[in-house]
């Protein structure tokens, strides 16, 4: 193939008073000549909204075809495609147009072609016709658009479609989150003989006053938000997470990082399910410190099996059980309190009911400022206090990790690296992926359904599970009222 050949030219066109304007994005240049001409593999382009990558991509794939003398197959993917306008189609016939090469190129019905050469470009959605990506060969260029949303397993059946010598495979994306396949492993741990480039909208010479205007306004109105949909950072790892990435990085091994002994009750965090995609989760939180989270698949006619497997775990370490009252977790109170009949046992349970009101409303959000916003004013309901608690813990241990702040030992989040990296890096990033949103002026942490329809993650159970761990006694004894349910056992 004889892509390489000339694709460093840099067509300009008039602009205003004659002063020559380029045709394509300036600040790409040495991007596409590296690709091009670099013998590379992979190209990856990502970054944020409104940054020109899909519109540029599409003119130098334009130029590229039109400069080589042989026929090449240019595969353009994406995930949903239901019909062929949903595709990069529209952004090649524009940029066809935009380069005054409309008399090249013959544009059919689902498919580009150039007049002389015979090369062509090929449409498909990922989703729906994965077999017919696989069946495709003689691929010269693969291109993946919205390359976020691409998974381990649809690589593994693409990636072979460029297998000629001298191919090359274009990804580009919005990061979305810190796990996407893609975002691993092809921006974090790129493999060999890949060319990474990140660009947002401050290097788009071609956006209008409007739309300047428009990003400035979300940049003052939602700087969080902004700092994802237009700077391009995953969530994860961005302002908009309630918990930082870096900040339970800092976690691991805390209390011997810091040297300091903690301590407390042994709890399992319990967040149950019955069926369908969510699962049910444990996180064991022993003298102080997280040394184990698991989650499982259920059915609904498990609950009381589950709930028994809780209960051995709790009374093999001599501790108790904080649940998740929502839903089918009203019932696991009662199964617990049959088996400390039936067993001898003595396992204390608490129900956390995410959903009720507030602890120590009339308290301070911030322990350490008295003029933080009062409990009641700054959280919607206990499961917003409780991950802002919780992720207060984590944004002190991180400083006192990293910075050397004092911190007390009840204000320190630990994680134990005997959980191993893989579990840790489970944990850490369903604690990442949720962020706050206002509901009647108060914080909320964002709704699951939210997430599952705008982002297409599961459900955070391991997360919810550390949680209703680590707040155990939020609110002191008085968090009893409703919660402890085993004591009317021994009264």
């Amino acid at each position: 193939m004889a892509r390489r050949a000339e694709a460093g030219d840099r067509p300009a066109g008039s602009g205003v008073g004659g002063i020559a304007r380029p045709l394509t994005n300036p600040a790409l240049f040495e991007f596409w000549e590296e690709v091009f001409l670099g013998g590379n593999d992979t190209a990856v382009l990502h970054g944020g909204r409104s940054s020109s990558k899909t519109r540029d991509t599409a003119c130098q794939l334009v130029r590229l075809i039109d400069h080589v003398g042989v026929g090449m197959r240019v595969l353009c993917i994406r995930r949903f495609q239901n019909r062929i306008k949903d595709s990069v189609y529209t952004e090649l016939k524009w940029a066809i147009n935009h380069l005054g090469l409309s008399d090249k190129f013959e544009i059919q019905k689902n498919t580009i072609i150039h007049v002389d050469t015979g090369s062509e470009f090929i449409f498909y959605g990922t989703e729906r016709n994965i077999d017919d990506i696989k069946g495709t060969s003689d691929v010269d260029i693969l291109w993946v658009e919205e390359a976020e949303k691409l998974t381990e397993d649809q690589w593994v059946i693409i990636g072979p479609t460029i297998r000629k010598e001298d191919s090359l495979a274009i990804l580009l994306f919005n990061p979305k989150l810190v796990t996407d396949y893609v975002w691993k492993n092809f921006v974090v741990n790129p493999p060999p003989h890949t060319v990474v480039r990140k660009i947002d909208y401050t290097e788009n010479p071609f956006l209008s006053q409007k739309a300047l205007r428009d990003i400035a306004a979300m940049q003052e109105r939602d700087p969080e938000t902004f700092e994802h949909v237009y700077g391009g950072v995953p969530l994860g790892d961005s302002e908009l997470s309630i918990f930082k990435r870096r900040w339970l990085d800092a976690c691991v091994d805390a209390h011997d990082v810091l040297g300091i002994d903690l301590a407390g009750r042994n709890v399992i965090g319990f967040d149950p399910a019955d069926d369908g995609e969510d699962k049910c989760a444990t996180a064991d939180k022993i003298n102080g410190v997280f040394i184990d989270a698991e989650d499982w698949s259920s059915g609904k006619d498990e609950l009381v099996q589950n709930a028994k497997r809780v209960w051995a775990k709790a009374n093999r370490i001599k501790g108790c059980v904080s649940y998740d009252t929502i839903g089918i977790g009203a019932f696991v109170g009662g199964y617990i309190d049959e088996q400390n009949e039936t067993e001898g046992g003595d396992v204390e349970h608490y129900a956390f009911h995410a959903g009720g009101a507030v602890m120590d409303g009339d308290k301070p959000s911030d322990p350490q400022n008295d003029n933080s916003p009062l409990n009641k004013d700054e959280y919607l309901n206990l499961k917003s206090q409780s991950w802002a608690n919780t992720a207060r813990k984590a944004m002190l241990t991180f400083n006192a990790v990293t910075r050397g702040q004092s911190v007390k030992p009840e204000d320190i989040l630990s994680f134990s690296s005997s959980m191993g990296a893989e579990k840790l890096d489970a944990l850490f990033t369903e604690l990442c992926v949720p962020w706050w949103v206002e509901t009647e002026g108060k914080k909320r942490v964002v709704p699951k359904v939210k997430l599952k329809k705008d982002l297409g993650v599961k459900s955070h159970n391991l997360a919810d599970a550390v949680i209703a761990a680590d707040n155990i006694d939020l609110g002191g004894q008085r968090h009893y009222a409703g919660m402890l349910l085993s004591k009317r056992k021994r009264s």
